[in-house]
């Protein structure tokens, strides 16, 4: 929109402000002009005194201008015939500040109901004489010499309990720290003489192991075997399929590690671990080799059972069940614990066993059938003992060569049988624990016979309360 120009001065009649604006010819014109800003859009408008106030622009229509009557000095009313006119003091503003106008409705359109407004419920308010009865509640004093004596009590109450508890530990701790000083004392003697006398006795030790392996055939090495009138029918038939140990010339046989076991009512027993290397290139690499001797007519003599773990039948043609036989047989292996479990209410260990092999992965082929056992049995105890025993709480005087199985085996010697269930189905069980070791049979459960009551086979027992099978195992 084109303003036309505004020339000459303002001129006022006591409050209205217009221009008088110049015609084209150049003639002022007498009607007053009047500015106003459009609320809606922001533009300024000009519009004659006597013309309709509305925004050419949007359509706004503007308020009209009110009357007042200024007052003078000392509150006396302004004669009536100085006109003043108050504008919209808005249209000061900037436009940013407006608010856009609600839009007028159009015509057809449905006006909603008016919200209807809440009352909220007067609260009643208490009369004057209830208010005067009112009195302010008075505060308690609080009386410092009962408090004073409530937590004096309760202070020597926790003295006496603290020095009753402190007293009771110390007293706990001095009897143990003299129980383990006595026990650790104990253990160093002892410790002590048992390495006086291996390195009393190796030489001897080492001399006999040469003169059995200078022997050619089993019948020479018979004399060199503890209980020998009962293992040598054992060795004839086991070298029938079985190689000897023998020595290439030039080998060296060295002990790495020895150790003594207590033998409750009996002679001592020499546990070693040999290596025996080969100065020809063409032998092989260096290996090892787990000896045991025991004491007989002051002479030592090799435990041959635990020499060669023997076993009187094959293991792989036993636990393949080929003789379908029930009679048990006795066997030196690796036993491991799969799983434990409850089983018609009765806690279980399910148990693998495996035959100690040079290569270990070949070991762990082996598919040996589970064997479930009653934790509380007295095989399921000795199986528990068995698989807690720790080699860091090892004593002078126990068994050693453990040490060296691969993690989460035990060695044992136990008496396997299979048992026929229903529908045919053949499972394993174990007949009897012999012993926590591979020593032989009087040598090895007189070592543990100070721990364990003697073992007798139960599973008869076992079976006929679980009736167990093979497929119950997996």
């Amino acid at each position: 929109m084109i303003f036309p120009e505004l020339r000459g001065s303002p001129e006022s009649d006591g409050g209205r402000v217009w221009w008088h604006v110049a015609s084209a010819g150049g003639v002022m014109a007498e009607s007053p002009m009047e500015l106003f800003r459009c609320p809606a859009c922001g533009k300024v408008v000009s519009l004659p005194a006597d013309a309709e106030r509305v925004c050419g622009e949007c359509g706004y229509a503007f308020g009209k201008p009110v009357a007042i009557t200024p007052r003078r000095e000392g509150n006396q009313v302004a004669d009536p015939g100085g006109g003043m006119v108050q504008r919209d003091v808005a249209t000061t503003r900037s436009s940013k500040e407006w608010a856009r106008p609600a839009p007028t409705p159009r015509e057809g359109s449905i006006a909603g109901p008016e919200p209807k407004s809440f009352t909220a419920p007067s609260r009643p308010q208490p009369s004057a004489d209830q208010v005067n009865l009112r009195r302010p509640a008075k505060k308690r004093g609080v009386n410092p010499t009962r408090l004073l004596l409530h937590l004096g009590g309760w202070s020597i109450l926790l003295m006496v309990i603290a020095i009753g508890v402190k007293f009771r530990m110390g007293k706990t701790d001095s009897e143990s720290t003299r129980g383990g000083t006595k026990h650790s004392e104990s253990d160093a003697s002892m410790e002590e003489g048992m390495q006086r006398f291996l390195m009393q006795e190796l030489p001897s030790v080492r001399t006999t192991l040469l003169s059995y392996l200078a022997e050619a055939s089993w019948v020479g090495r018979a004399q060199f075997v503890s209980n020998s009138s009962d293992v040598a029918p054992k060795m004839q038939r086991h070298y029938r399929s079985s190689r000897m140990w023998s020595l290439s010339p030039g080998s060296s046989l060295t002990p790495t590690s020895a150790n003594v076991i207590r033998v409750p009512g009996g002679n001592p027993i020499v546990e070693t671990v040999f290596q025996v290397e080969s100065h020809r290139e063409a032998q092989g690499e260096p290996y090892l080799r787990e000896v045991v001797f025991v004491r007989e007519r002051n002479r030592w003599k090799i435990d041959w059972e635990a020499l060669v773990r023997h076993a009187p039948q094959s293991w792989s043609l036993f636990y393949a069940d080929v003789a379908g036989s029930n009679q048990p047989a006795e066997f030196r292996l690796f036993a491991r614990k799969i799983m434990t479990r409850v089983q018609e209410g009765t806690p279980v260990m399910v148990l693998k066993f495996y035959q100690l092999r040079e290569d270990l992965e070949e070991m762990w082929k082996q598919d040996t059938p589970p064997v479930v056992v009653a934790r509380d049995s007295d095989n399921g105890r000795r199986f528990l003992e068995i698989f807690q025993r720790d080699p860091s709480r090892s004593r002078p005087g126990d068994p050693r060569l453990w040490h060296r199985d691969p993690q989460n085996l035990r060695r044992v010697r136990v008496q396997l049988r299979w048992k026929t269930g229903k529908d045919d189905e053949r499972y394993l069980v174990v007949d009897k624990v012999l012993a926590g070791n591979w020593l032989s049979g009087v040598a090895g459960e007189r070592v543990f016979q100070d721990r364990f009551s003697n073992i007798r086979g139960d599973s008869e027992k076992e079976e006929k309360r679980l009736n167990l099978g093979a497929g119950e195992a997996e």
